[in-house]
């Protein structure tokens, strides 16, 4: 994938989630079951930091657990912060705050308070990052955010698994591109929010994929799941310890 191609992508998720900000908003009020799965074991962290934090739905669920440590969620839409902030303020416990970053910054890991995190998670994140090179250069970024003792949680889709989503798959011409412009595993699924259709691009990470994404950054994968749906195999988990 070249640098044009992969700014496309960039702004196409970035314009989609400034657009349907409030509508993706409205169908995320809670956890995933893979997210719950992993909230005890982020109730020990002294600092956690929510990479791709949405409107606020993990920082929801760690005040629910009763987490008062220092949480920090992190996002690209203005839109979703805002909502973020509006669901987190009136049952506050700890301290919950929310700032915008984009990863496709270069500088993005170097504007927070502190440089290490007992915790990083990045949930459904990994899979809108296009190119091999930023999506290498994002997991060192966790890597290098992390203390020695830190660990990452991350997910991706596993849009292939459910026949519905498999329809939503449209051309990429409906972008511009062609399919020789990008990479293996790539595509480009549609969203419905009433009359209006929105274009999202998705890398689809098969385990062994993000096995070596997180060895790429050198990490060793210690826990490797499915979870999400009806089915229970529409995002593939995984938790990265550093070597």
């Amino acid at each position: 994938m070249n640098e044009q191609t992969q700014l496309l992508l960039i702004d196409l998720n970035r314009r989609f989630y400034d657009k349907f900000a409030a509508s993706f908003s409205d169908t995320r009020n809670r956890a995933q079951p893979g997210v719950r799965q992993l909230v005890p074991d982020l109730l020990s962290a002294a600092n956690i930091l929510d990479v791709g934090c949405g409107n606020g739905t993990l920082a929801c669920a760690l005040i629910k657990s009763g987490y008062k440590g220092q949480y920090l969620g992190v996002d690209v839409s203005k839109g979703l912060l805002a909502s973020a902030r509006e669901r987190v303020r009136p049952a506050e416990q700890g301290s919950y705050t929310f700032q915008q970053a984009d990863l496709s910054d270069p500088d993005w890991a170097n504007q927070f308070p502190t440089d290490r995190f007992d915790a990083l998670v990045s949930f459904a994140v990994l899979h809108h990052i296009p190119g091999h090179t930023l999506q290498n250069q994002t997991a060192q970024a966790f890597h290098d955010l992390i203390g020695p003792d830190g660990w990452v949680a991350v997910s991706v889709w596993q849009w292939q698994n459910s026949p519905r989503l498999a329809k939503r798959v449209v051309p990429w011409s409906a972008a511009g591109l062609e399919p020789t412009d990008v990479d293996e595993g790539d595509v480009l699924l549609d969203w419905r929010a009433s009359d209006q259709v929105g274009l999202r691009y998705v890398h689809t990470y098969s385990e062994a994929s993000l096995n070596q994404l997180a060895e790429s950054a050198h990490f060793k994968v210690t826990q490797s799941f499915l979870s999400d749906g009806k089915p229970g195999n529409l995002a593939l988990y995984q938790t990265w310890r550093p070597l």
